[in-house]
């Protein structure tokens, strides 16, 4: 007993040396402000409004992988190898010059395709787009930074610089959306990106400084594009897999209403990520450093507990607490969600249990896997919620997410499996 408890202080110590507690700290915020002010939203907007920001949200994951196009994911994967400081700021000054390119040029083609009514014929979502989808500029380059900071174990500094910003943030959001409504509050998320950009600029002006590299634009593109390609086809199938259901909703439900209340039980699912997501976020760069396949695979199963501890056990308190504190905090108006909220949270617990192998795979260079997850699990969920939604209506897309989830579970324990067997 006493040596288990030991054991247990020393992986404690080891966690909090590594910044988990400082990034979880600045991930708690980051999510705060998405949940807090799409809260806030939810309780001087009706459901079908929710449904429509719902709707310009997963336009904005999907797209902003696209035109990020993973150059902070080989950010993270070349950074956090041997090399040298300035090897380092080349690759990052470079990787922002790929990402500025290519968000640009894709947000001005969004721009066109709304003018021709491509994305929806709503024409509240059809303004609302401009504001809606401009962070995919302003969130891929910080993404870039944070990637870097990641990679150079600057946890504590990231977290830092988080929490200042978005505290700022909040307050923002809640006096302008106050004021001016769902503009306002688009408004208020472009600027706390912003500010969150020039804040990274300042303090870190001098990895941005010319070092005279000896690297041409087009070697750098190719030593990035190695990494970012096969991350970005990853990421993109796994938005298009995780977001289908609004999709499939968008195109085939014509009840707005029952969107919304569908639309805000996911929001609420945010809160059940929080935690694994830091876990991942911690092991990245750790993994990336290990070559000893025994120390791998010690490494794994250790963190791997603590993920499945924190899944279960936030998955117990939100499906106990949530629906009483929703009910409380808007007077009923909700209720209607809390049957999707109890499906989907069981879904998104079970997909969150993927996130350190995820995160192995990475570290070991098998991108590829990552890639071949994604596209069973789209392929997958193409099926099964376009088969339930024929059959059981939206009822039938919160229980197909079980299913959903445990088929990336089960594919991700596969390839990483896989990934491990073929560690040198």
């Amino acid at each position: 007993m006493k040596k288990r408890l030991k054991t247990l202080i020393i992986k404690g110590y080891n966690v909090k040396e590594k910044g988990f507690f400082h990034l979880l700290s600045a991930n708690m915020l980051i999510q705060v402000v998405a949940f807090a002010s799409q809260l806030f939203v939810a309780g001087i907007l009706a459901p079908d409004d929710m449904g429509r920001i719902k709707i310009i949200q997963t336009y904005l994951s999907i797209f902003s992988v696209v035109a990020g196009m993973g150059f902070n994911a080989s950010t993270l994967k070349l950074c956090s190898e041997n090399r040298t400081s300035e090897e380092q700021s080349t690759l990052i000054r470079s990787a922002l010059f790929f990402t500025i390119l290519s968000t640009i040029s894709l947000y001005f083609i969004i721009l066109i395709l709304n003018l021709f009514s491509a994305f929806s014929s709503d024409k509240f979502i059809q303004w609302l787009i401009p504001l809606g989808l401009f962070p995919i500029i302003s969130n891929s380059l910080f993404m870039v930074y944070v990637s870097y900071f990641q990679a150079t174990k600057k946890i504590k500094l990231i977290s830092k610089l988080t929490i200042s910003n978005k505290l700022i943030s909040i307050f923002a959001i809640v006096i302008v959306t106050y004021f001016f409504g769902i503009k306002g509050y688009y408004l208020a998320y472009n600027l706390s990106f912003i500010l969150m950009l020039f804040v990274c600029i300042r303090l870190f002006r001098s990895i941005l400084s010319d070092n005279n590299s000896q690297f041409s634009k087009i070697s750098l593109f190719s030593i990035h594009w190695r990494y970012a390609k096969p991350s970005m086809f990853a990421n993109l199938l796994a938005e298009l897999s995780a977001y289908i259901d609004i999709l499939l909703l968008n195109i085939f439900i014509v009840d707005m209403q029952e969107i919304g209340f569908y639309s805000f039980a996911l929001t609420l699912t945010v809160i059940l990520r929080i935690l694994p997501g830091t876990v991942q976020q911690i092991t990245i760069p750790y993994f990336s450093t290990l070559a000893n396949k025994t120390d791998f695979l010690t490494v794994f199963k250790s963190y791997n507990k603590i993920l499945y501890g924190i899944v279960f056990g936030t998955l117990i308190i939100a499906l106990i607490c949530i629906p009483f504190f929703i009910h409380w905090l808007f007077g009923g108006k909700y209720d209607e969600s809390m049957p999707y909220f109890m499906l989907l949270a069981t879904g998104w617990s079970i997909r969150q249990l993927t996130q350190l192998q995820s995160a192995a795979i990475f570290g070991l260079g098998k991108i590829q896997y990552s890639v071949y997850i994604s596209l069973i699990s789209l392929v997958f969920n193409i099926i099964i919620f376009s088969i339930a939604l024929q059959f059981f209506g939206i009822l039938g897309a919160a229980y197909a997410s079980i299913l959903s989830g445990i088929v990336i579970l089960i594919a991700s324990i596969y390839f990483f499996r896989k990934a491990h067997r073929e560690m040198v």
